[in-house]
């Protein structure tokens, strides 16, 4: 890709949520939990159990509402993104795709823009060094977290200050919280990524313990931790 173009890519997913039929479940003990379990499920005539539970690490302030309660998701704020989001592309360092996703190679050019001013606000773009974001996040990492994930599709109205840049994405070595992000160890988190299939629509629902049997309501056969 050339460096001096700048190409966006949308992070709206035009997927309507409640349609799909794979589900990844993440409960955290409550809302400021840095820690929670997750659990995939697919759709037969209600929701059932795929694989085993995961141990996943959240946003170093636990979670944030993507709407309506409080504590709500805001920009730098470290909270992970809680409630109902589809999960519409992967992304990672190989240029051959790691699922059957939509992919995004993220090479060295690739960045998420998180600068509120920019029009381009929550939008992946090819890095314009002639003209670049006031503030973006590179997607090709030292420290590799990003060799393998997929895109949350949180915020994709583009907010101002409300989040950006959510991803699932490989744990640090020390395990330390995130910046908002769902990170999980490789070995699960491939079997995630291979797993997923458009067809299906995939979406993942973040929430604490709290709530759990409301939205069982909704997705019958979840189970809550």
């Amino acid at each position: 890709m050339s460096k001096f173009r700048t190409i966006f890519f949308s992070l709206i997913s035009f997927l309507p949520l409640y349609a799909g039929e794979q589900l990844v479940v993440v409960i955290s003990s409550d809302m400021n939990s840095t820690i929670g379990i997750m659990q995939r499920y697919e759709k037969n005539r209600q929701w059932e159990k795929v694989g085993g539970t995961v141990t996943v690490t959240l946003g170093r302030s636990g979670m944030g509402w993507s709407d309506g309660d409080e504590p709500l998701k805001n920009e730098g704020d470290g909270r992970s993104p809680a409630g109902l989001f589809s999960i519409s592309r992967t992304f990672g360092y190989d240029e051959s795709p790691n699922s059957a996703m939509e992919y995004l190679h993220a090479d060295g050019e690739l960045i998420c823009i998180d600068d509120v001013s920019d029009l381009h606000y929550n939008q992946m773009a090819v890095l314009n060094p002639l003209a670049p974001a006031g503030s973006y996040e590179k997607m090709h990492r030292d420290d590799e977290v990003y060799r393998n994930g997929a895109i949350i599709d949180y915020n994709t109205e583009g907010k101002k200050g409300r989040g950006s840049c959510i991803f699932i994405h490989l744990n640090h070595p020390d395990y330390r919280p995130t910046s908002g992000c769902t990170a999980m160890d490789e070995e699960p988190l491939k079997e995630l990524l291979g797993w997923l299939d458009p067809k299906k629509n995939p979406m993942i629902l973040q929430i604490p313990k709290s709530v759990c049997e409301r939205y069982q309501k909704e997705f019958v056969g979840i189970k809550c931790r």
